[in-house]
């Protein structure tokens, strides 16, 4: 269908979910796979959240919680992603943040780009991951 959609001239993006409660490291690889193997116009990766009004939220245990609001920003330094009953939060967060690195570098992705947009789009990813988000969970402080 994604193939059919971006045939007719339709951009295509998708959004993808790391850290369901029920995610292994095999199955957020899956994730990762799929989304790799629909070579997308653009992808969106995000760790699972249990967001204040949400079941999710009910069901987890507060100190499990990101502390401040700004936590439950996918991007912000004290990003706290749900953990799973196999990986903690830092584990989700890790996977995340690579999954979208990886994505975003790939050679067929970044051919895909520039047969589409152009180079000027192409240097335009290339320069969104040629930096990492400041990590409060990773222990990390500073931009690469």
């Amino acid at each position: 269908v994604v193939k059919a959609v971006q045939a007719a001239g339709i951009n295509v993006i998708g959004n993808f979910i790391f850290g369901l409660p029920d995610d292994t490291i095999e199955s957020m690889w899956d994730t990762y796979c799929l989304a790799r193997s629909l070579n997308l116009d653009f992808a969106n990766f995000y760790c699972a959240m249990a967001y204040p009004g949400s079941r999710l939220f009910d069901e987890t245990n507060p100190q499990d919680l990101p502390e401040t609001w700004s936590g439950y920003s996918q991007h912000s330094y004290d990003c706290k992603p749900l953990s799973t009953a196999t990986m903690s939060s830092k584990g989700v967060l890790i996977f995340r943040d690579r999954a979208f690195d990886l994505y975003f570098s790939e050679q067929c992705y970044l051919e895909h780009i520039d047969k589409k947009f152009g180079s000027s789009v192409v240097a335009e990813v290339r320069s969104m991951t040629a930096k990492s988000l400041c990590r409060k969970l990773l222990g990390n402080e500073l931009w690469k």
